[in-house]
């Protein structure tokens, strides 16, 4: 038998999804079901938490494609999904983690694995689906996308430029707007029937849902969806060039009873889509072009991008963890440099103005993008600021 149709074989027999392949001679990428096998724990009455039962946990466990893309995907979506869970290095039907290294958080799993576009695949798009227990149990549906190139995550600040960040974020506020509205309207109707009829129920809670309503649409012009806002929303690709984009949803966990309406989704066609697309976003959404990825440093090079509704240019020197080092920025319109003090602290970018006024950039790091705030030193003025 063929070296593909034995590899084929194998990953079928193993109950796995097998995709085709990237490209050239690479072998073609298996997505497989890895079901947790709870290790013999002993007795411990003093053991708090949650324990998932054998079978509770359907991991996704990639193999094939080009060197090292595998490992990649596998060690982002195990760290982020069993916190401290240790890879399988082998194929197998299950998964038990050694001793000490018990499974915590996550307590139910199951996943779909989709390779987009079917014909000439880029991307692998894993829709994972479960509840997470800490404080308290709350089910999550999140979907992770990966580039099987070189096997890094996509986030939207990969994907969209700095005027596609401001033209998904009209349009998510749009949806917003009119999702809250509508309820207002649906709950406010009720109120007034029931008022009519006489017949209001004791333990009726309209009044409630009311308030949290006009709370979530004031919160569309107090928190509007700026690119600091949407970075780390969910989007998921369609596969054939668009996209859909998903605000999550406004209430806590104590008022997610009361919510209604829940999270917000987008759908954007891919001929409204193509323009609000970074180079990279165009090869990897759209299959136009083969930019490559935004760089992983954003030091020693200039960044591009805006201040409320003003174009900026930005310069940063080599970034280290907490110490200032120095960079600068200019409004494009007076090109007169505007001295930084800048230090990376973690995920973030916090740069200060050398100036009387100690503006300051407070940016999170979102793949190939910096989003967040500029704030005066009173903090009288904030303002989304973005670059790329």
């Amino acid at each position: 038998m063929p070296q593909r149709l034995v590899f084929l074989a194998l990953a079928l027999a193993a109950g796995g999804a097998v995709l085709p392949a990237v490209a050239g001679d690479a072998p073609p990428v298996a997505v497989q079901a890895r079901s947790l096998k709870l290790p013999r724990l002993p007795e411990d009455p003093g053991r708090t938490g949650n324990v998932p039962q054998d079978g509770a946990i359907k991991m996704p466990f990639v193999s094939g494609g080009a060197p090292g893309v595998a490992r990649r995907i596998n060690a982002a979506v195990w760290a982020e999904m069993l916190d401290g869970v240790p890879v399988p290095t082998g194929p197998g039907k299950t998964f038990t983690p050694p001793p000490g290294k018990e499974v915590q958080g996550t307590n139910q799993l199951e996943f779909k694995a989709t390779l987009l576009p079917a014909a000439d695949p880029r991307v692998l798009s894993l829709a994972l689906d479960g509840e997470g227990c800490g404080a308290y149990c709350e089910n999550f549906d999140y979907t992770r996308t990966f580039d099987l190139r070189d096997g890094r995550r996509l986030s939207l600040g990969d994907l969209l430029s700095v005027d596609g960040f401001a033209d998904v974020g009209r349009r998510v506020d749009a949806a917003r707007r009119g999702a809250y509205r509508k309820q207002l309207r649906q709950l406010e109707g009720a109120l007034k029937a029931a008022a009519r009829s006489k017949k209001k129920d004791a333990d009726d809670d309209t009044d409630d849902r009311i308030a949290m309503n006009k709370d979530c649409l004031e919160r569309v012009d107090s928190q509007p969806s700026t690119p600091w806002w949407l970075v780390n929303e969910e989007f998921t690709l369609d596969g054939s060039g668009g996209m859909k984009v998903t605000k999550s949803r406004c209430s806590n966990h104590a008022g997610r009873a009361l919510d209604d309406v829940g999270d917000i989704t987008i759908a954007i066609p891919a001929a409204e889509l193509q323009g609000l697309l970074t180079p990279y976003g165009l090869a990897v959404v759209q299959q136009q072009g083969d930019a490559p990825a935004p760089p992983a440093r954003f030091d020693g090079r200039e960044l591009h991008g805006r201040v409320g509704g003003a174009a900026i240019t930005m310069r940063l020197e080599p970034l280290r963890e907490g110490v200032d080092t120095p960079g600068w920025y200019a409004y494009d319109k007076y090109r007169k440099p505007i001295q930084l003090a800048v230090q990376l602290q973690g995920s973030q970018v916090v740069a200060t103005e050398k100036t009387a006024s100690e503006g300051r950039f407070t940016l999170t790091i979102a793949g190939g993008t910096l989003a967040g705030t500029w704030a005066g030193k009173d903090h009288t003025k904030e303002l989304p600021a973005i670059v790329q």
